[in-house]
């Protein structure tokens, strides 16, 4: 299959002007958000999913907005805010629309004919996947027509526009007066109203037409904004970012975009995120060293599939991945250091080196290597700094003898490299491996890392 390079147009609630002050999401509101509300899911999203907003007024003056104080970053009223704003849940079932694709003759293939109505089945597997990835906090009803439909999903059989020569966008959903702002619910919460009427979904890009599985993961993404999705994640693996690429297996809902749409509706609807600020940020604080001697969690992460188990520091925030498990210091969108643990089934350390070394060590300058025992395991250990980031990377590959290598990969600022350096040192020390994972005489060789063997996203 080809590789599908997507970019999905999206028109965000409430355009701002362009002399508008720049906003960047960062870990401090999140972390003040997260006090108010401690039910929310991690690793999450969740503050790219808001909507910005201005604070309506009442006879020409701003309404009251006292119990903003705590989000003001300077004095005065805010001029925009960040709301969740969602379909209220007495909105479900949406009654839900699909029009079948009118497919052009220019687009027949004789040997792989697509029936429209392989397209209208890839839409409705597309709802299906959120109703039980979402465990039925979301759901969907079937309308016969568009005038009795919630939201109406119009399938075009013609070839997605290009704005870009790199890009088509092959899917888009107008959410420019989606929400709208009615007044005060209460402290810390906005009356909204939300409401997204349709959303298109073309089949067809400059090679011919896309294959049911590309359209139902355009139409996964775009059903993401219709239930509340104002923006875009940061993290590339997700389903709600920007660009997709194809993938196999088929995708399902990754584990950030359940916790984020279930925390999105676990949230009273209209609940203020953060108030924005009036003037350009004057910069942003430098990382700062953590605090005090290493603590790792009393509960080990064990992966019984790869066949190993380590403990990882404690408040780190930590993600599953496939071939094994990313701690972050931060949150996965904006972090000041990250240990990552990979488990891949090869035969020998020398072969793994002979065709990846490449992949982890390039782009940057080596600056040490040494040879190694860890949890029992030979290896090397290396000390690399990217290219233009301000980062070192301590990158330690071991050989299990039962055909696996594991790699671990652990990232901070140059700056702080000492002082990250013990929390590094006492997650390799718990690292243990089992019997069993992956063996490589059981499968071929998948594809490689890419740079910085996969690190985690910044």
């Amino acid at each position: 299959m080809r590789t599908l390079l997507l970019t999905l147009a999206l028109a965000l609630g409430c355009g701002r002007a362009a002399d508008a002050p720049l906003y960047l999401h960062n870990r401090e509101d999140y972390q003040r958000f997260r006090a108010r509300a401690p039910e929310l899911l991690e690793p999450n999203y969740l503050p790219f999913m808001a909507a910005r907003v201005t604070l309506p007024a009442e006879d020409g003056a701003i309404v009251p907005w006292r119990w903003l104080a705590a989000l003001l970053r300077e004095e005065g009223p805010p001029q925009e805010l960040l709301v969740f704003c969602r379909w209220p849940d007495d909105a479900f079932p949406l009654k839900v629309h699909v029009v079948s694709p009118e497919i052009p003759a220019r687009f027949g293939d004789r040997l792989f004919p697509r029936p429209p109505a392989e397209y209208v089945a890839a839409v409705e597997r597309a709802l299906a996947r959120w109703e039980t990835g979402l465990e039925g906090r979301v759901r969907f009803a079937r309308a016969e027509s568009a005038a009795g439909a919630d939201l109406t999903i119009e399938l075009r059989g013609e070839e997605a526009p290009t704005p870009d020569p790199s890009v088509q966008v092959l899917g888009a959903t107008p959410l420019g007066d989606a929400c709208r702002v009615e007044g005060v619910a209460g402290e810390g919460r906005l009356d909204v109203r939300y409401r997204v009427s349709e959303l298109r979904v073309f089949v067809a890009d400059q090679h011919g037409l896309l294959l049911p599985e590309q359209v139902e993961r355009i139409a996964l993404h775009e059903l993401g904004h219709a239930l509340g999705m104002h923006g875009h994640s940061p993290i590339p693996n997700d389903l709600m970012f920007r660009v997709l690429r194809d993938r196999l297996p088929r995708d399902e809902l990754g584990a950030e975009d359940v916790n984020s749409f279930v925390s999105l509706y676990a949230i009273p609807n209209g609940t203020v995120y953060a108030a924005l600020p009036t003037q350009e940020p004057v910069g942003t604080e430098p990382a700062r060293a953590p605090e005090g001697p290493p603590v790792l969690s009393l509960a080990p992460h064990v992966d019984a599939r790869l066949g190993y188990e380590v403990q990882l520091p404690a408040g780190w925030t930590r993600v599953a991945m496939q071939q094994g498990v990313v701690a972050v210091d931060g949150v996965t969108w904006d972090y000041t250091a990250s240990f990552q643990i990979l488990v891949r089934a090869y035969p020998s350390l020398h072969d793994y080196l002979a065709r990846y070394a490449d992949a982890h060590l390039g782009g940057g300058e080596l600056l040490g290597q040494r040879t190694v025992e860890v949890a029992g395991l030979p290896g090397v250990r290396f000390l690399f700094e990217p290219r233009d980031t301000g980062y070192l990377e301590e990158l330690i590959f071991l050989e299990s003898g039962d055909g696996r290598v594991v790699v671990a990969i652990a990232e901070s600022p140059a700056a702080l490299h000492d002082a990250y350096l013990p929390f590094f040192e006492a997650i390799l020390d718990s690292l243990e491996l089992h019997a069993g994972g992956p063996r490589a005489a059981d499968r071929e060789y998948g594809p490689g890392p890419g740079r910085g063997g996969g690190r985690a996203p910044r």
